[in-house]
């Protein structure tokens, strides 16, 4: 009985659910590629994007000399958390989007924190039209917050089943001159696992027939244990078990006392 037993484990369950397994870790990102835009007002602006998902630049941009670098999106971010340095005078307006979200479990929460000589503002969108960087439905802001040291946070929930974009804006206002920095990130804390743009879970469409194929094959092979230890000749539709089994696939200067919260 035992050895019966294994036999059918290893012949039919544990080859279909290995399949199954594999294709719900290879299957391809439902996300697009992070962006980062910035834009001083006056003609000059700088976009950034890369496939990885992290970015690096050091130089200028108008009247400012930029610092900025990101991490990765992994495990609960849904966008690259960003780490940014500006220093001179005017404005600048800084965007990091991405496109592709799905429905999410939990809630999507920003926060940031840095040192600003000047005002600084911030806020997040979501687009069910899943345009890069439009800012349609405001989830959360912050701000405007005054020379010294700043730190702010904002949290909502987005009931669309995607796909979906997140936008993520903060504007500064140096009408002097001097550095604001700044570090930031986007989450949603339910989510286990990357979400960026090297995700590697698929989106829902592909899950359920990856998922199907699994216990299709747990159940196939527990019909066969029972036909064979009633003697009686199983068959799957019009096809016998004991073929091979292989499923279709388809598949400048500002004026005083101007504040950054103007810029949304």
């Amino acid at each position: 009985m035992e050895k019966l037993q294994s036999k059918i484990l290893s012949k039919w369950v544990l080859p279909v659910v290995a399949a199954g397994v594999l294709g719900l870790a290879s299957a391809p990102s439902a996300h697009g590629i992070a962006t980062l835009s910035i834009s001083d007002g006056l003609g000059h602006t700088l976009n950034l994007s890369n496939s990885s998902g992290a970015f690096a630049y050091t130089g200028a941009l108008g009247n400012f000399t930029l610092n900025i670098t990101s991490g990765v999106a992994t495990s609960d971010a849904l966008l690259p958390g960003l780490n940014f340095s500006a220093t001179g005078t005017g404005i600048l307006t800084i965007s990091l989007s991405n496109t592709s979200f799905g429905a999410l479990a939990g809630s999507i929460n920003s926060q940031i924190s840095g040192q600003t000589s000047g005002t600084t503002a911030f806020a997040t969108f979501a687009d069910a039209g899943n345009r890069l960087f439009s800012i349609s439905t405001l989830l959360s802001k912050g701000g405007p917050f005054t020379p010294g040291a700043f730190s702010g946070t904002g949290s909502a929930t987005y009931a669309v089943p995607g796909p979906f974009s997140l936008t993520e804006k903060i504007v500064i206002v140096q009408s002097v001159f001097g550095t604001t920095s700044f570090g930031t990130t986007v989450k949603d804390p339910v989510v286990v696992g990357p979400v960026g743009p090297a995700v590697l879970v698929p989106d829902a469409g592909a899950t359920a027939p990856l998922l199907g194929l699994a216990l299709l094959g747990i159940g196939l092979a527990r019909r066969k244990l029972i036909a064979l230890f009633l003697g009686v000749k199983f068959r799957y539709g019009a096809k016998k078990l004991g073929r091979k089994f292989a499923p279709n696939c388809s598949s400048p200067a500002v004026p005083k006392g101007q504040s950054a919260a103007q810029n949304f």
